[in-house]
């Protein structure tokens, strides 16, 4: 499928460059969202009219991607429970990465984590980037600490698991 494109696509092309995708990706990513049309000569002709438009969108999503990279933290910090190892119950994924940020109030979608080694599961420092815009990634520390889990006294566990200790079954003589 040859589409031409309307924004630059990292490890694709640049704005207006005529690609060659497979049809799926064409179809359900690139077209829906407004990145790209269809490689017609109408369309082929309209891009070229728009070019110098679709440059300056282009120039104000670089600038915005700019002002957020300013406002990134350099690291991230969030607690999970964790087992002995230093292996996590569960894991940190792009999702919880995104939450953290958008409570600091930053506006950033799942989709602009780039996590290589796939979601956190153990304790530590991870780098992952923040792909704000195909020119514009920035590094991210995430920083995996363990939670505290409160200590229980030696009395108090013994008295805890009487409350749940099964009952001696008496028979009765009726």
């Amino acid at each position: 499928m040859e589409l031409i494109l309307l924004e630059k696509i990292q490890n694709l092309g640049d704005l207006g460059d005529l690609v060659k995708v497979k049809a799926g990706y064409g179809r359900n990513y690139l077209v829906p969202y407004g990145k790209a049309v269809p490689a017609t000569a109408a369309a082929k002709d309209e891009v070229d009219k728009r070019r110098r438009e679709l440059a300056k969108l282009d120039a104000q999503r670089h600038d915005a991607a700019q002002a957020k990279a300013v406002l990134l933290p350099d690291r991230v910090s969030v607690t999970r429970r964790a087992g002995e190892a230093g292996r996590l119950f569960g894991s940190v994924s792009a999702v919880d990465i995104v939450e953290l940020l958008q409570a600091a109030e930053l506006s950033v979608q799942r989709a602009e984590i780039d996590m290589p080694m796939g979601p956190i599961k153990e304790l530590g420092e991870h780098q992952v980037n923040v792909i704000l815009h195909p020119e514009i990634q920035r590094p991210l520390t995430v920083v995996v600490v363990p939670e505290e889990v409160p200590e229980i006294a030696p009395g108090e566990a013994s008295e805890g698991l009487s409350a749940i200790a099964p009952q001696p079954v008496t028979e009765s003589g009726d």
